[in-house]
């Protein structure tokens, strides 16, 4: 059935192609020496899934292992062709990974696009990188597409693809859409390459962004920092002429899969676990934390929290359990190691000034 979706598509002459960082597939290597394909997590992947599964289509993305890719080619046929649509990676090398990926996308763009220009390292050996890597997701992209494909590129990792497909003249009509808030003129006139980044996405036909604030503040950096640009925000798409052409803007706010996670909550397993915490945690209110290994997560300030509160409520101490589950992410990058242990420091101090020994423990902490 997923080589007849995947067919199907292809027939009608008009194909889905997304490209993200990653592929929603992730390499594992077992204690064996074998490499196996387990599903992505995270938002990207979660919201996308199902559109490429109900319609078909080709994703194309990093497989998550530095170097050639061609020995996981079957595994990922066979991962793709179970899911319903192609699967095809972009090969990245070990220096990719740290320059690229670690460096310009997760300590220039997320810090500042978050809001926290403090924590950025603007390296110019990471906007190099940058434009490298979007040059090579681009020439991968573009020996897929066809004249009468969608392409939908999708984060902060490839704002710079559009003038790299525009250079090889794709004729495909082409989208983007920003998974993190995008920042007022004052925060992204910060970024040394702001002009680059801005012309670029004004390649694409289409940007998108989480909400009306992300837009405002898309367009607010256009009107200031590109004044030859115009700008027209009457409808529900602002529509913006520049020297890269056309280009709509507009926020479309993202959805979950409600049945699939509907499903999933009335399942055996589900059902086994509820009543496990029950068990463990008798008569007892318990608050559920469960995040990406991350500053902009604030889980530390969560943390402090739910310390004062122990501090300010005493009668709530035996009556009151926080289980923060913290999901690991970038331990590369030098802020997340240190924020683990600032994390883990945090647990142990407030378990170590109110739990009762054989009873009460105010802070369940897994780091999985």
């Amino acid at each position: 059935m997923s080589d007849n979706r995947v067919m199907a598509t292809e027939k009608r002459g008009s194909r889905l192609i997304v490209v993200s960082n990653r592929l929603p597939y992730v390499l594992k290597r077992g204690s064996d020496g074998r490499w196996s394909t387990t599903p992505g997590s995270g938002g990207l992947v979660t919201a996308l899934l199902p559109v490429l599964r109900d319609r078909g289509g080709t994703w194309i993305g990093w497989a998550g292992v530095p170097g050639p890719t061609r020995p996981f080619s079957s595994l990922l046929n066979s991962a793709g062709e179970e899911a319903g649509y192609r699967l095809q990676p972009v090969a990245l090398e070990a220096e990719d990974v740290r320059d690229f990926y670690l460096g310009f996308s997760n300590e220039v763009i997320w810090p500042l696009f978050h809001d926290l220009p403090s924590l950025c390292n603007f390296d110019p050996a990471y906007w190099r990188a940058y434009q490298q890597v979007n040059r090579r997701f681009a020439k991968a992209t573009a020996a897929s597409a066809g004249p009468g494909d969608f392409i939908w590129v999708h984060d902060y990792h490839l704002m710079g693809m559009a003038t790299e497909l525009r250079r090889r003249a794709i004729a495909a009509r082409t989208a983007f859409f920003l998974h993190i808030p995008f920042p007022s003129p004052d925060v992204f006139s910060k970024l040394p390459w702001r002009k680059p980044v801005l012309e670029s996405l004004l390649h694409f036909d289409l940007v998108g962004f989480q909400t009306q604030r992300d837009r405002r503040n898309f367009l607010a950096c256009v009107q200031a920092l590109m004044p030859e640009a115009h700008v027209d925000n009457r409808g529900v798409l602002a529509t913006v002429r520049s020297g890269a052409g056309k280009c709509r803007v507009g926020s479309f706010p993202i959805s979950i899969d409600y049945n699939a996670f509907l499903k999933a909550s009335a399942t055996p397993a589900v059902a086994e676990k509820a009543a496990e915490l029950h068990a463990l945690l008798p008569r007892r209110r318990l608050v559920l934390g469960i995040d990406r290994l991350d500053y902009s997560k604030g889980i530390t300030l969560r943390l402090r929290a739910f310390e004062l509160l122990m501090q300010r409520r005493p009668e709530m101490h035996g009556r009151l359990s926080l289980i923060q589950v913290v999901v690991p992410s970038r331990e590369e990058i030098p802020q997340y190691s240190r924020m683990r242990t600032e994390i883990e420091q945090l647990v142990g101090r407030i378990n170590g000034a109110f739990a009762r020994p054989g009873g009460w423990v105010p802070v369940w902490y897994e780091y999985r």
